[in-house]
């Protein structure tokens, strides 16, 4: 079978048609018209953090709402996307790019599931889509080999990060999409075979996909316009 790495990842801050921008959502899992911050989270599920605790959550006050709501703080003419990552290992997906993920063997046991309303300040619907946050707590790591002799050390935002210009599945499985726990790919998923790349980009808006070789390039440079546009040839 193809072992070729591709890497689902989008600069979080360029703005695209029909998908709001990080910096504009905010979780909560509450509402009360009564109340003068009408959204609020009552649980403490956004403090928890795999590294210090086990996966899933045993305390029910860490375990992520089977619902939230999702606010979007500027208004978009239109809903139009299929995947988001909100950073935090959690990543928002239509239900259309969810069950692709699972068709290609995300596994159901990596993450939490909450199904979304997406809405503005009035809670008035703003999508009739289906859409899930996904927080992952379980990850890949141990299909790969990083290959780290020839790792590259760079910064990003001042916070150092090593990238991984080899990467590689140690052996063939089947499954054709991934989740790491390094903070560099913290917010990508990764897939495997041209043909599975090639049903993502068929069916799926405003995603950017990039070969694992080139990513490295493509993470140090990502806030650089002159060095790597929008539109830019390591784009598949």
């Amino acid at each position: 079978m193809e072992q070729q790495l591709y890497i689902a990842f989008n600069r979080h801050y360029l703005k695209r048609k029909g998908t709001p921008l990080t910096d504009d959502i905010v979780f909560f899992d509450s509402y009360d018209p009564n109340k003068r911050s009408k959204f609020f989270n009552e649980s403490e599920w956004r403090t928890y953090h795999h590294s210090s605790s086990p996966f899933p959550p045993i305390e029910a006050k860490f375990k992520m709402p089977s619902k939230l709501y999702l606010l979007l703080k500027k208004k978009e003419k239109e809903i139009l996307f299929d995947y988001l990552d909100y950073g935090f290992h959690i990543k928002i997906v239509s239900k259309e790019f969810y069950d692709f993920l699972c068709k290609h063997g995300l596994d159901k046991n990596s993450y939490e599931k909450s199904k979304l309303d997406l809405v503005d300040k009035d809670r008035s619907k703003l999508s009739n889509r289906t859409y899930y946050a996904l927080r992952f707590g379980k990850f890949d790591n141990d299909h790969f080999d990083f290959h780290k002799e020839s790792k590259i050390r760079t910064k990003v935002n001042g916070s150092t990060q090593y990238l991984y210009q080899d990467l590689e599945l140690k052996q063939d499985i089947d499954k054709a999409v991934f989740v790491l726990v390094e903070s560099a790919y913290e917010r990508v998923f990764i897939i495997k075979g041209q043909k599975v790349l090639e049903e993502a980009k068929k069916q799926f808006i405003g995603i950017d996909f990039y070969d694992a070789h080139d990513f490295p390039f493509v993470f140090q440079h990502q806030y650089d316009d002159d060095i790597l546009p929008i539109v830019n040839s390591y784009l598949k």
